[in-house]
């Protein structure tokens, strides 16, 4: 009983409630994540661009489907904005919606990432009762809700309102690809960018060289690419284009990539694979080694 005056006058108790999943811990990352971005005025200027892209695509849908057309010239006109409701159509809307992520992700991987290196963070979260892998998952989802906040849930509306403002309800029926090709685009886009981001900013932590850097995986290599696919006269060389790789992946999801393309569909969905590997063995070995005392 002696032993035990001392934790009752500083005031310790025993836990009554009911113990959770360490697995909650992961969500509650990304809630953490995404009160960070939303807190900063240059992520909402980012997030703005990509709005705006949405609501002009929004008002487009609504003005082609009220608006009587009275002759083909005006209608091939509209037809010219690729708002016409199909696959094709909806992979350029998100690809230029992940243009726009890609710059948000840039400035975003130092808060979200590189300053639990810098100032400590990770050693706080990872003294709490949960595990490195509750930690990385939960900084992957939270990366990657980024990614469907700006990609996949602007495309789920635009389709929702497309398929509304059609003649018939017919729509949602005849193109159910499309809703497939816009979840599966969007997840190649959040997974690929996730581990890709999660990689660089944990080994590049500061903010100028992880822009220089991040931006550098799609500018550079897609230039490398090219210029070697006119050197070796080999269109395989394009596999190098990771930006490349994941939207014409995504054309694929929608049905509209020509099965004879060279590379193919499958190898690029290897070369994805196989950079997403790459990444999570580097995750894994950079939050290993982060020394913690529970």
């Amino acid at each position: 009983m002696n032993d035990m005056q001392p934790l009752e006058q500083a005031g310790y108790r025993e836990w009554g409630g009911n113990w959770r999943s360490p697995w909650r811990a992961s969500l509650a990352l990304v809630r953490v994540g995404l009160a960070i971005i939303f807190r900063r005025w240059v992520f909402w200027a980012l997030i703005g661009l990509g709005l705006m892209n949405f609501l002009f695509n929004f008002a487009f849908i609504y003005l082609k489907a009220t608006l009587v057309v009275q002759t083909p010239e005006l209608e091939r006109f509209l037809d010219n904005y690729r708002v016409t409701g199909t696959g094709e159509a909806y992979a350029d809307f998100m690809n230029a919606q992940a243009a726009i992520t890609t710059l948000l992700l840039a400035f975003a991987g130092s808060a979200l990432v590189g300053s639990d290196y810098q100032r400590g963070g990770m050693v706080f979260y990872l003294s709490r009762a949960i595990d490195r892998r509750h930690y990385i998952v939960g900084k992957l989802l939270a990366i990657a809700a980024v990614v469907a906040l700006i990609t996949t849930v602007p495309a789920l509306v635009l389709y929702v309102e497309y398929g509304l403002l059609s003649k018939s309800l017919a729509y949602f029926r005849e193109n159910w690809r499309i809703l497939g090709g816009i979840l599966g685009f969007g997840l190649v886009l959040a997974v690929v960018q996730s581990f890709l981001l999660f990689a660089v900013a944990a080994w590049v932590p500061r903010t100028v060289p992880l822009v220089m850097t991040w931006l550098g995986l799609f500018v550079l290599l897609s230039a490398l690419a090219h210029a070697m696919r006119r050197i070796a006269d080999n269109r395989r060389w394009l596999l190098l284009a990771l930006w490349e790789d994941m939207y014409h992946l995504g054309r694929w999801c929608f049905g509209s990539l020509p099965p004879n393309r060279v590379p193919s569909a499958r190898e690029t969905a290897l070369v994805l694979v196989g950079v997403c590997v790459v990444c999570a063995l580097l995750i894994v070995r950079r939050v290993r080694a982060v020394e913690v005392v529970k």
